[in-house]
């Protein structure tokens, strides 16, 4: 694989996995919970919705509770809005001192939900609740016919202004007038709370004297808090039947009163914050939704409320178990981004190591092409001057011709002589042998080993050989390369540079020339 292919593998695998260890995997976005109360069914809804987003990661939920104070829950809803929220989530406390807030909110693009209760404004997107005038006309009904249609009753309401305090007086007021052997002796509101159905019914039986049948209380809580203060009066309250609205499984909510036969009846207020949440989503993301959705209620009474109670408590089991299932999950899933992390920094790593790579390579390259271009350069310059040299001994060979004639007999006399000194050749093959695998040997060294001078070695080899120094040290390495070639396992650039030569490109030419053959021939045979 090629250096810049290998760098662009590993360039898209380290991207790739750097975006895998940011993935999130859903889009992000921040939902406000605007909640007015803090009580047991609003943790509930509360518990629930943060449930949900197990199932949809990227959802972050900001709650705030105003504690039932609407300038309060005004100032959050403004604080939630400048945060950057996608959506909000609002069940208001009051109808008229929230409405406005609630519409500059929708007027500025922020998607709104309104939860159980409603404002006196059409700006909203949707509205999830139960149907609190059918609750309170459900209650009435059941507790007129458990009074055989006579009897006295007294009414705690919830907090005045709050659409499900007059709602579930409305319900419950049509439901009596169904019956005229009942009357409603009298109304106090109260404030959602225990202590405050304790201190409406306490103005109540401070002004009314007469004999109790029945309490219908807003919801849960004022129901006990009014059978709280009935007690307190002296007024016997086992004959009494208290109703209320919620009907919380917890251990202190109304299921549990009801089975302990504290209150005679309650109506199930559902919560439902997965599909709360699912509502958001669906309006985030695009997609078709209800506009008006309506939760269903049911009447819960000493016969059911242990088999609902039985009922909880399993939800809880599985709730608990999912909480540890997604505990779980989210340690794998810190440990998965970790790996992720590493991986991504060891092939970011890799990367700079591959890029560093691919520069020497590339400047391994240019060096080597410098160097084939010197080396060529080198070539012809050496064959310049072994050119030089064999036309300079031309020349010395045509000077000592035109010596006296007198001397040239004995001069060839000589010759023969030194043709047939044995000695001489060894120690000259010798020296040649030795310095052979030394490119820069040269024929003058050559006459130094010999302690000749140039012209007197020239006269010397080509009249014993024929051939000029040069040429026999050039033949001694092409004959010592054949050799190698043959019968060797070293590839033909291992050979020319153990016989002398700098260039196995000049060495295949010389090789050539002088066997009439490539190097690659002689190794073959």
């Amino acid at each position: 694989m090629r250096p810049y292919s290998i760098f662009r593998a590993l360039f898209l695998a380290t991207a790739a996995s750097l975006l895998l260890s940011c993935d999130k995997g859903n889009e992000d976005f921040i939902v406000g919970v605007s909640q007015c109360s803090e009580d047991s069914w609003r943790q509930k809804l509360k518990e629930e919705l943060e449930m949900a987003t197990y199932f949809n990661d990227g959802v972050t939920l900001r709650f705030v509770s105003s504690n039932d104070d609407s300038e309060l829950q005004q100032r959050q809803i403004d604080s939630l809005a400048a945060s950057g929220i996608d959506l909000l989530i609002v069940s208001p406390n009051q109808v008229d001192p929230l409405s406005e807030e609630i519409d500059k909110v929708y007027d500025s693009g922020i998607p709104v939900i309104l939860f159980d209760r409603k404002t006196d404004s059409p700006k909203y997107t949707a509205f999830v609740g139960a149907d609190n005038y059918q609750i309170g006309n459900m209650l009435g009904h059941h507790m007129a016919e458990s009074l055989g249609g006579r009897g006295t009753v007294l009414e705690i309401g919830g907090l005045v202004g709050s659409s499900p305090a007059d709602e579930r007086h409305e319900g419950f007021m049509d439901a009596l007038s169904h019956y005229p052997g009942i009357s409603l002796a009298g109304f106090e509101n109260g404030d959602w709370t225990e202590e405050g159905g304790e201190k409406a019914m306490a103005r109540l039986l401070e002004s009314y004297d007469g004999p109790v049948d029945a309490v219908f209380g807003g919801n849960d809580r004022m129901a006990i808090g009014a059978r709280k203060a009935i007690r307190k009066a002296g007024r016997g309250d086992s004959d009494i039947l208290f109703y209320g609205v919620d009907a919380l499984p917890s251990a202190d909510g109304g299921i549990r009163q009801v089975a302990d036969s504290i209150l005679t009846a309650s109506a199930i207020y559902p919560t439902q914050g997965t599909e709360l949440l699912l509502l958001a989503l669906d309006i985030l993301r695009g997609k078709e939704y209800a506009r008006e959705t309506t939760m269903r209620s049911s009447i819960v009474t000493h016969a059911n409320a242990e088999i609902l109670l039985l009922q909880h408590e399993e939800v809880v089991r599985q709730s608990d178990y999912l909480k540890m299932m997604h505990l779980q999950a989210g340690r794998m899933h810190d440990s998965i981004t970790l790996q992720q992390i590493i991986i991504g920094i060891v092939l970011l790593f890799l990367l700079v190591i591959v890029v560093l790579l691919f520069f020497y390579i590339r400047a391994y390259r240019q060096k080597t092409l410098l160097n084939e271009i010197l080396q060529e350069e080198k070539e012809t310059v050496e064959r310049q001057r072994d050119e030089l040299e064999e036309q300079r001994d031309k020349l010395i060979e045509l000077t000592i011709k035109g010596q006296d004639e007198e001397e040239e007999d004995a001069e060839q006399s000589v010759g023969k002589e030194m043709r047939r000194d044995n000695a001489f050749l060894q120690k000259l093959t010798q020296i040649i042998e030795q310095k052979m695998s030394d490119s820069e040997f040269s024929v003058e060294e050559l006459s130094s080993e010999l302690c000749m001078s140039r012209v007197q070695l020239y006269r010397k080899v080509k009249a014993l050989t024929g051939k000029s120094p040069v040429e026999i040290v050039r033949q001694m390495r092409l004959t010592k390369a054949d050799r190698l070639l043959s019968e060797t396992s070293l590839n033909i650039s291992e050979v020319a540079y153990s016989v002398g030569f700098s260039s196995s490109s000049y060495f295949t030419k010389c090789y050539r020339d002088y066997f009439d053959r490539l190097p690659r021939q002689a190794s073959q045979n």
